[in-house]
């Protein structure tokens, strides 16, 4: 009987442990993360301006701040006002 109750119990575990899901890993994010997130607009403003003093003075830049720097242009240029309307030229 202890026989029939062991093998009995190796089987379940066996099976139990079997059926268990594999972790997957997660899939890398097509969409690259803000290199800026987490900072208010005082912090980022500051920052993008130490990396454009340090890229004037030819400092060497580690990746993560090369990205910080494209994401400050970018922010820049999205910023940039168009052309005047017309009845500001006027004056």
């Amino acid at each position: 009987m202890t026989k029939t109750l062991s093998a009995l119990a190796a089987l379940l575990f066996a099976t139990a442990a079997q059926a268990a899901p594999a972790p997957t890993p997660k899939p890398p994010s097509t969409t690259p993360a803000d290199p800026l997130a987490g900072l208010n607009m005082d912090q980022q403003m500051e920052l993008c301006d130490r990396l454009e003093t340090l890229k004037k003075q030819n400092k060497p830049l580690s990746p993560k701040m090369q990205q910080q720097l494209k994401a400050c242009q970018a922010m820049s240029m999205e910023s940039t006002p168009g052309p005047a309307p017309d009845a500001t030229q006027d004056r």
